[in-house]
């Protein structure tokens, strides 16, 4: 039977501190409007807020330090803005605006080894940030904001956005938008987990959500109109609609909640 139901929700994200030391740093001022693009592989990436006006990057290896020269990080200038990579120390390996690529057939094995990047960036860039085997969490973004992980959790706090985008194939994904900055696109999904998602009252879209195994439960009133409503999905308004709402997990369940403001 399918069920919208209103119930409290108190989410925990463990974000790994970094350590004091450094095994990376990079820093500089980019013209506003500039993109900063994250791609880890073995590692958690946090971006928060910049205290000084510079998009800085610090990265941190863990693991068996024997193997730690297996490993770096590089940033990528472009017109575009940077990509931050962590790369196998391969001559041929190298990082553009689609992430880390290696046409070595060498070792690929990283014998345990990861890189936690912190990545602060300014309010007037844009982020994208993902990992493959790492946690993914971005306070404080704005304007277009997307996030990804294969096997980790996604957390977006205190988002300034218009659009924002966040996958994970194994793990939940949070997200919390305190201000709306314009009309773009919502779309949130896990294969293996919950999505949870907090808006501002005056929010409006047109939603479409589902789930194979889960419930799905919304704060807001929803309107059918000529949508569809099933056990396991929903296609309908909230509020005046018109931005894009797309959220969707295969096994955990669907939150929609209503922020205090």
């Amino acid at each position: 039977m399918y069920r919208i139901v209103s119930v409290a929700l108190l989410t925990t994200f463990a974000a790994p501190a970094l350590a004091q030391r450094g095994d990376f740093h990079w820093d500089k001022a980019l013209a506003a409007g500039s993109e900063v693009s994250i791609h880890n592989i073995n590692g958690d990436v946090k971006v928060v807020p910049s205290t000084t006006g510079r998009v800085e990057v610090t990265g941190v290896k863990r693991g068996n330090s024997d193997y730690f020269d297996r490993i770096k990080a590089a940033v990528q200038e472009s017109s575009r803005g940077i990509s931050v990579c962590v790369l196998n120390d391969d001559a041929d390996s190298y990082c553009d605006d689609g992430g880390s690529h290696s046409h070595s057939r060498g070792d690929r094995d990283w014998h345990n080894v990861s890189m936690d990047l912190q990545i602060a960036v300014p309010a007037n860039v844009e982020v994208s940030a993902g990992s493959v085997s790492g946690n993914v969490e971005i306070t404080g973004a704005h304007g277009d904001v997307s996030a990804s992980s294969v096997s980790g959790d996604i957390k977006l706090m205190n988002l300034h956005a218009s659009s924002v985008q966040a996958n994970s194939v194994s793990g939940n994904v949070d997200v919390r938008v305190d201000e709306l900055t314009g009309a773009g696109a919502f779309s949130f999904h896990s294969v293996s987990g919950d999505v949870t998602l907090e808006v501002p009252r005056d929010f409006g879209a047109d939603l479409t959500m589902s789930t194979v195994s889960g419930d799905i439960n919304s704060d807001f009133p929803i309107t059918l109109g000529n949508g569809r409503m099933s056990r396991r999905s929903l296609s309908a308004r909230i509020g005046a609609g018109g931005r894009k709402l797309d959220v969707s997990t295969v096994s955990g369940d669907l939150r929609l909640r209503q922020g205090s403001r």
